[in-house]
């Protein structure tokens, strides 16, 4: 848990106690009537509360932890440029341990007891799908790294996406493959909500480019043999291997094919290649593994280098994507607040709306369902122990090195 709590007073002398008493009552009718009107900006000097859950234990932690560090970036740097409505910002989150009741009762507690001003969303699709229903209840504008469409359907008003959609993830990974010819693939799927929407885009895109799915199967979150689901993707004999992964099982996967001798001519994998533990924990193993990504240190987007250095300065590590598109998040409810002039949550939702904003991500552009339109994925790969960018060749910091070679 990390809550960051705004300083008690000094008790005040004894011989004005009634006076402060009453000037503190008064104060408190005009922040509460600020805040339900929503009519500008609070006289007060508090800082203004950005309110969040974050998974920083259990198997998602390592991607949440940038998640993280990037909101925490996001908010110094808003602080350095003058803060909100003339006040500073200050996170207030905790620990929702990957769980979705548990995310739903942190939320609650933010809202009703914390009374923070602002939200943003967790790790992982499947806790803000879990919190949607609170967020719309209070009516809180939330923008949320949350990637499928489905809360951003319009049943969730005051949720914006603020990370690119699902089925777009692996694209540029279909379009890639096709350039080489490759026409057979094995579709390895977690069964949990990310991973299920994005098989359905890679298909989508493998049957528009003539490329045949020649086995598919999914798996249990908390599988850690994949011994027996390799050797079947393998007896298909595809060109390529793809999981619609996350970290822990994306690894997975590369140690069982190694060591089930199951090779193709490309394995991509979703969010584990993005990791720099994906590497530390696979060494040579990593080599020539495709990942996609919504984000790299060497794009050339709006204050991206600066940003670079900054979140080295800070964390002593290089940022990835997850960490790029919070900062990028902290970059659009700054703005958005901004043209709305007030903590006016409705006002904050219109505004997201009409945002056209460049980011360290790229473009944040929203359509009126609150869906992502602006963001892209790339594609980048292992080689010789570092994450190069690979495609579009139009930002590639070195050329792809495929087929894969034999294990």
């Amino acid at each position: 848990m990390a809550l960051f709590q705004r300083p008690r007073a000094p008790r005040p002398p004894i011989g004005h106690t009634l006076i402060a008493s009453l000037l503190l009552i008064a104060l408190a009718l005009s922040a509460c009537a600020s805040s339900t009107s929503g009519g500008g900006a609070s006289s007060t000097s508090a800082p203004i509360r950005i309110g969040f859950s974050i998974t920083e234990t259990g198997p998602d932690a390592a991607p949440a932890k940038f998640d993280l560090q990037g909101y925490q970036l996001g908010a110094d740097t808003i602080n350095a440029q003058g803060g909100l409505l003339g006040r500073k910002v200050q996170l207030v989150y905790y620990d929702d341990q990957g769980s979705a009741s548990t995310a739903v009762q942190l939320y609650q507690r933010l809202i009703t007891s914390d009374k923070v001003d602002l939200l943003v969303g967790p790790y992982q699709t499947d806790l803000t799908s879990a919190i949607a229903p609170l967020v719309t209840r209070y009516k809180m504008a939330m923008p949320a790294m949350a990637a499928n469409l489905e809360p951003f359907s319009g049943r969730y008003p005051y949720l914006v996406q603020s990370i690119t959609q699902t089925p777009r993830y692996m694209i540029p990974v279909i379009d890639l493959a096709a350039t080489k010819g490759y026409k057979t693939l094995a579709l390895l799927i977690q069964d949990t909500a990310f991973p299920l929407e994005l098989a359905q885009g890679i298909k989508q895109e493998a049957a528009a480019r003539g490329i045949r799915v020649v086995f598919e199967a999914t798996y249990p979150a908390d599988t850690n043999d994949f011994t027996a689901l390799v050797l079947k993707a393998g007896a298909a004999k595809p060109d390529m291997i793809i999981g619609a992964t996350y970290l822990a099982d994306a690894e997975g996967i590369i140690r069982a094919a190694r060591a089930s001798n199951v090779n193709a001519k490309l394995f991509a994998f979703s969010i584990g290649p993005v990791e720099p533990e994906f590497g530390s924990a696979l060494a040579n193993a990593a080599n020539g593994i495709l990942g996609t990504t919504l984000w790299f240190p060497t794009l050339k987007t709006a204050g991206n280098a600066e940003f670079v250095q900054n979140f080295r300065a800070h964390f002593g590590r290089d940022p990835d994507y997850h960490a790029a598109m919070a900062y990028a998040t902290m970059q659009a409810l700054a703005a958005a607040v901004r043209m709305a002039g007030s903590l006016d949550q409705t006002k904050i939702r219109d505004a997201y709306l009409k945002l056209d904003l460049q980011t360290v991500a790229g473009e944040f552009k929203l359509n009126n369902l609150g869906q992502q339109l602006g963001y892209q994925a790339y594609v980048l790969q292992w080689q010789n122990g570092k994450q190069e960018l690979v495609w579009p060749p139009a930002v590639a910091t070195s050329p792809v090195q495929l087929p894969h070679p034999n294990w």
